[in-house]
């Protein structure tokens, strides 16, 4: 029984996908070697060596067949393509990014020719857009490049059932279970307040006299629970100073509260704005 013809509109998209997270894999990996490199120079060979991890990703994968790895992985192959299609495959894909990155690196380029790169990469990726639009409506070639070249994917392998064992659905219910766990319950933990109640577990205890006091405000003032900037600044009769929202979130939950800073007993009724003193 031969392959069948029809290749799913999402499979083809997939399998352009992983072709470019498999390219931003490599040039992040090549990144990493270059990293402790003075930036200037990578930065005036990056054209270059994108160029090379192109190459080479055609060279071990559309030039010795007939499939990229991207559509290796979900069985998809090219059925009517062929050497000559192949190596202006590459010239398309390789020759005008290297281009545009090359001229867009260059010093003292002329405005005007600048100007006119620029146009033409709109006007590449304006194609591209209606090229999707029609791929939408007849469910094949999603690339540019594919319909210059009148290739199209098709099946390497014969549609059939899958057999989904008990296993594999056990987990996958887990997981999902797990997931609607953490997006549902982490929201919900107040971090700032397990961070401080650690902090009062372990640190030495302190006996302080609480004393009422008019906080004062500055440039270096950090809120007393968040350790950032006060935003809408609070107080409620220590010295110390809240975020609003700080602040309100807790007497929200509970009428009363220890100060993080000074271990005093804070009351909702005592929650003000700052306003400065006038010196």
């Amino acid at each position: 029984m031969p392959p069948s013809p029809y290749v799913s509109r999402i499979n083809q998209i997939d399998a352009v996908q992983l072709d470019e997270e498999i390219y931003k894999v490599l040039r992040n990996q090549a990144r990493e070697i270059g990293k402790y490199q003075p930036i200037e120079k990578i930065d005036r060979w990056q054209p270059e060596i994108d160029a090379l991890l192109k190459y080479l990703v055609w060279n071990f994968s559309l030039r010795r067949g007939k499939s990229t790895f991207g559509q290796q992985l979900l069985d998809l192959h090219y059925e009517n393509i062929t050497g000559p299609k192949s190596v202006l495959y590459a010239i398309f894909t390789i020759g005008p990014a290297y281009v545009r990155d090359k001229l867009a690196n260059a010093t003292g380029a002329n405005p005007n020719f600048t100007a006119v790169l620029d146009h033409v990469a709109d006007l590449a990726k304006l194609l591209e857009f209606l090229n999707l639009l029609i791929f939408l409506h007849r469910g094949t070639q999603p690339r540019v490049v594919e319909y210059l070249l009148g290739i199209a994917s098709s099946s390497s392998t014969v549609h059939k059932p899958r057999n989904i064992g008990y296993s594999y659905m056990t987990r996958e219910l887990l997981w999902h279970s797990l997931m609607e766990l953490f997006t549902t319950g982490l929201p919900m933990l107040n971090l700032h307040y397990f961070k401080h109640a650690l902090k009062k577990l372990f640190a030495r205890a302190r006996r302080v006299r609480f004393q009422r006091s008019f906080p004062l405000m500055d440039s270096t003032t950090r809120c007393a629970y968040c350790g950032d900037t006060p935003i809408l600044p609070m107080h409620a009769g220590c010295r110390h100073i809240f975020c609003y929202y700080c602040l309100n979130a807790h007497f929200t939950a509970t009428n009363e509260f220890q100060c993080t800073e000074c271990d005093a007993r804070l009351a909702v009724h005592d929650m003000k704005t700052y306003q400065a003193k006038d010196s």
